[in-house]
């Protein structure tokens, strides 16, 4: 239960790690007031030992005031626009940092501190389509016919391996038209075995050793330019391009409303009313019950100036008026 957030902070030489249960969702919104602020919200979290197991982890963050670096992944609403605004804000806010995405998760993190990474495969799971929850663009182009699928997930698509794509092909339903937003896209060449795979989350490491589960095939890694994809199928197929505008509009009203009640704090409280109702229940029957507070209510709310309200704005309008 939650939205699982890690932070990792490098400050002076020493290395620390904390977690929130509910952090993970708008972490990109946590970080906007910049490196103080921001360092300040993660020593808030819990303090713990360990990194955490990476299939739990929703989002997390490495500040490295050593080198002066942000690497991050999240949800980012799922949206490329909303992201490419985080993004650009994020690179506004924090002058003179690297502010990079995480594309390989909270492996990448790891390695970015000198940390021992988990190099054990991972087991293929089968790609689902068809689905309304499926936001990720397979394109695939034989003997000049494109064809395109809607499935759940990249990384399955790519661990599944060369020798269940045309099983998959011929399961998946086939759409004439793209929906508005997708947050990932794979096309595959058949002819001339080559594929490449964009996305605006995290692959996992999806790549690493490709060439085991692809043999003969050769692969690109085009991060988060979709425009690589829709170049590719131009004239058959229009891919949605990210909407800046739309994307900081929407960054600066979520920014506001999570300076009021962040989304971390809304899903306590209506976990603490939850139980409230459970206890006054077991009351009535003349029962009692207990809460154990493990991890379900770790998360410690950002706590901003004016001034540092202030510029995350600041920010915002600037990259409206000048987004080059």
């Amino acid at each position: 239960m939650g939205s699982r957030a890690q932070y990792a902070v490098m400050q002076d030489g020493t290395f620390s790690l904390y977690y929130s249960q509910w952090g993970a969702y708008q972490l990109e919104l946590d970080l906007l007031p910049g490196p103080e602020p921001a360092t300040r919200f993660a020593r808030r979290q819990r303090e713990v030992s360990s990194w955490m197991w990476e299939p739990e982890c929703d989002g997390a963050c490495l500040i490295d005031h050593d080198e002066r670096r942000l690497l991050l992944f999240c949800h980012c609403g799922a949206d490329q626009s909303y992201r490419l605004a985080a993004l650009g804000t994020l690179a506004r806010t924090w002058p003179g940092w690297r502010v990079e995405w995480a594309y390989d998760g909270l492996e990448q993190l790891k390695v970015a501190v000198g940390h021992a990474t988990d190099i054990a495969a991972r087991s293929p799971e089968h790609p689902r389509a068809g689905e309304e929850w499926c936001d990720v663009l397979v394109t695939v182009i034989h003997q000049g016919q494109t064809r395109a699928h809607l499935v759940d997930s990249a990384e399955s698509v790519i661990r599944s391996g060369a020798r269940s794509l045309d099983d998959h092909r011929s399961a998946w339903p086939t759409i004439t038209s793209c929906p508005g937003k997708v947050v990932a896209g794979i096309h595959f060449d058949l002819d001339d075995q080559t594929a490449g795979v964009w996305t605006s989350s995290t692959l996992r490491r999806a790549l690493r050793n490709v060439e085991e589960g692809w043999p003969g095939w050769h692969w690109s890694n085009w991060e988060d330019r979709s425009a690589e994809q829709a170049r590719r199928v131009a004239g058959t197929l229009t891919v949605p391009e990210p909407d800046l505008a739309e994307g900081l509009r929407a960054l600066a009203a979520e920014f506001d409303k999570h300076q009021d009640v962040d989304s971390a704090t809304e899903s306590a409280s209506l976990l603490l009313a939850f139980t409230d109702l459970l206890f006054a229940g077991a009351r009535a029957s003349g029962l009692q019950a207990h809460v154990h507070t493990d991890n379900t209510f770790t998360h410690r709310p950002m706590d901003l100036t004016d001034e540092e309200k202030a510029l995350v704005h600041t920010a915002i309008a600037d990259f409206m008026k000048s987004p080059g």
